[in-house]
């Protein structure tokens, strides 16, 4: 039962328990292994895998890839999470608490959809690379896979206020730019302005490949970890500021 005033974890509780029938999760639980599987093929058949790297390009690409989708999924996750659950989200609105707990527990199983989604790669890569390179390469891989998910937190903001406002295209089309921006300028000063790409920007360094995919030469500047803290602050941050505009927004609207 729905008490008339439910807590944000509660709200947060019953949304997780919706989406675990939809879309987001079956996202969550396929990506990994699509990102894996596969790539892990296409690295051993690789020249570099052939000659005796295989955890090294198989390692790179899939985080590359990671990165790179990052912004799509939080726009297939927020858009269409706000299209098929329009009507069950109109009857609780009638409920006398304010409207805006329900766009932040959306937000927040989201986020935790997108974790365990995180927390799978993790588990997936970092058993190939302890069978492949060792322990010490396997201890990399979860800075390598949560860092992005953390540079995510501002775009799934933005796509869910997005959503919220203008409606699925909206966000889809956030997704689309983010990841096209991605794979071009999160490897530039542009960075600091796009959030769509801070995703990328942490895989930079921790994959060792450019935005483009190019393995990195030693003792280039792109593989310091400085711009890392940053990247996080800046999503964690303008999350909070997206959260705050799209909640004053679902309050104000109209049913």
């Amino acid at each position: 039962m729905i008490r008339d005033d439910p807590s944000l974890a509660t709200v947060t509780a019953l949304d997780l328990a919706r989406l675990r029938r939809g879309f987001p999760f079956w996202l969550s639980l396929v990506l990994p292994f699509a990102l894996v599987l596969p790539l892990g093929v296409v690295a051993a058949l690789s020249p570099e895998g052939l000659a005796g790297d295989v955890w090294g390009v198989w390692s790179g690409v899939t985080l590359m890839f990671w990165g790179l989708f990052l912004p799509m999924g939080a726009a297939l996750y927020a858009g269409l999470s706000v299209r098929t659950d329009r009507d069950a989200r109109r009857a609780m609105y009638a409920y006398a608490f304010p409207r805006r707990r329900l766009f932040l527990g959306r937000y927040l199983a989201l986020l935790v959809h997108g974790l365990g989604s995180a927390l799978l790669l993790t588990a997936l890569l970092g058993a190939a690379g302890l069978v492949l390179a060792g322990p010490r390469e396997a201890a990399l891989v979860p800075a390598g896979v949560l860092l992005p998910w953390v540079g995510a937190a501002a775009t799934l903001a933005l796509c869910l206020a997005a959503a919220e406002r203008w409606g699925t295209g909206a966000a889809v089309g956030i997704g689309v730019l983010g990841t096209l921006l991605g794979g071009t300028v999160a490897d530039t000063a542009a960075w600091w302005f796009l959030p769509v790409v801070w995703p990328m920007r942490a895989v930079v360094p921790l994959a060792g490949v450019e935005a483009s995919g190019v393995p990195l030469e030693p003792g280039d500047p792109l593989l310091s970890l400085a711009p890392l803290p940053l990247v996080a602050a800046l999503s964690a941050g303008l999350a909070a500021v997206l959260l705050a505009a799209g909640a004053h927004h679902v309050d104000r609207k109209e049913l």
